[in-house]
């Protein structure tokens, strides 16, 4: 009887500690929240295949390590195509994913602007909110005073203020470009390729970094050779190629048979030109390697001027992520990797000889034994560099 008693006790206790560990609160495993990143694409849009697609590729494909898909919405890429979208200048760079989330919203017109940034920040709440080109300093700068616990990063611009002045909040970081400095080396190769001494600029709008493209561009030819004919044209816009064909066909019937353009999405016109008309004829592309894009020309592709705005905007990323954000003006050169110009045809067009001395060129703006002006108004009265 005894020993029945101790049973039931013993059954009692096990009971009683099964409810106890059944009541037991959950660990719960902690949910790691993803950091969110807003971009606002200028007017241009996604598609242009100049600095708002380089921006995308910034966020998307390098931070997010996906693609976007026709319609909305994103798929991951694998490895092979991560690897794969980084340009060889940028190989090391140690480029990873970041695990970002991306939004994105594109500007049809510079009213979007604000109302855009707005979205990003109020309603999708987003780490850091980006603005693409210099025509967004203005919404940037009115933004970052309104919504001061968020993040931004403004490409090719100083944020300003409802008058235009120049103002520094604490959460704006700015990228800008040494555009001069690469304009300076597609300038010096167009000087050698050319067989006529004649070649075109084609520009989109008279804005900073459009006007240091074609300030660098005019003293690449001049170093190289000052008897060549420069014609230019501004066309007032970044997103119609027909003006961008319309230009070049001009220039070309005045006997321009070296085209760069910076002319955002107006610049595919320019390729569309020359690719009909094929060799002689060759077109200088701009802020990406426009010699890969089988939507344009690559057969006549000469070079292109490249401007590393998915690397600065990757950056820019990358210190949210880590913590690292700092406000303020970033620029990139020739010397960090910022700037630069593509292969493309070069072999091609150019002697061993030739290419030589444009890479010395290349070295001695590096070095410092000489600047490069930022400004076309400039180039007539600057002294070229001697002894490349």
């Amino acid at each position: 009887m005894r020993i029945k008693k101790l049973l039931v006790l013993l059954l009692v206790v096990v009971m009683v500690g099964v409810v106890f560990v059944g009541c037991a609160p959950k660990t719960e495993e902690p949910v790691e929240e993803t950091i969110k990143i807003g971009l606002v694409t200028d007017v241009g849009g996604r598609g242009d295949r100049s600095f708002n697609d380089s921006a995308l590729r910034g966020l998307e494909t390098w931070a997010g390590k996906v693609q976007y898909v026709k319609g909305g919405g994103y798929e991951p890429i694998s490895d092979a195509e991560f690897n794969a979208s980084i340009p060889g200048d940028l190989k090391d760079k140690n480029i990873q994913p970041l695990g970002v989330s991306a939004m994105v919203l594109e500007s049809k017109d510079k009213k979007d602007y604000i109302p855009n940034i707005a979205t990003l920040v109020e309603q999708e709440e987003c780490d850091l909110v980006i603005g693409v080109g210099f025509m967004l300093a203005g919404a940037i700068g009115e933004s970052a005073e309104k919504y001061p616990d968020t993040k931004f990063m403004l490409i090719d611009a100083a944020a300003v203020d409802a008058d235009g002045k120049m103002i520094d909040p604490p959460n704006v970081v700015g990228y800008l470009f040494n555009e001069h400095e690469c304009g300076f080396l597609v300038g010096a190769v167009a000087a050698y390729a050319t067989g006529t001494g004649k070649v075109g600029y084609i520009g989109g709008m008279e804005i900073p970094p459009v006007l240091r493209y074609e300030a660098g561009y005019l003293a690449g030819l001049k170093t190289i050779d000052p008897s060549i004919v420069v014609i230019g044209q501004y066309t007032g816009s970044f997103t119609e190629p027909a003006l961008g064909k319309s230009a070049a066909e001009s220039q070309i019937s005045q006997g321009c048979d070296v085209l760069f353009h910076a002319a955002g999405a107006t610049g595919n016109g320019m390729f569309q030109s020359i690719c009909e008309r094929g060799a002689p004829y060759w077109g200088i592309g701009v802020d990406v390697d426009m010699g890969l894009d089988e939507n344009l020309c690559p057969p006549r592709t000469l070079t292109s001027s490249l401007k590393h705005v998915d690397y600065a905007t990757y950056l820019a990323i990358k210190s949210v992520v880590e913590g690292t954000f700092q406000s303020g003006l970033v620029t990139m050169t020739l010397k960090d990797g910022g700037v630069g110009y593509a292969p493309d045809h070069v072999a091609d067009a150019l002697t061993q000889d030739q290419i030589d001395k444009v890479e010395h060129l290349r070295e001695m703006i590096i070095d410092g034994i000489f600047e490069v002006p930022t400004d076309p108004d400039d180039v007539d009265s600057w002294t070229p560099p001697t002894g490349f």
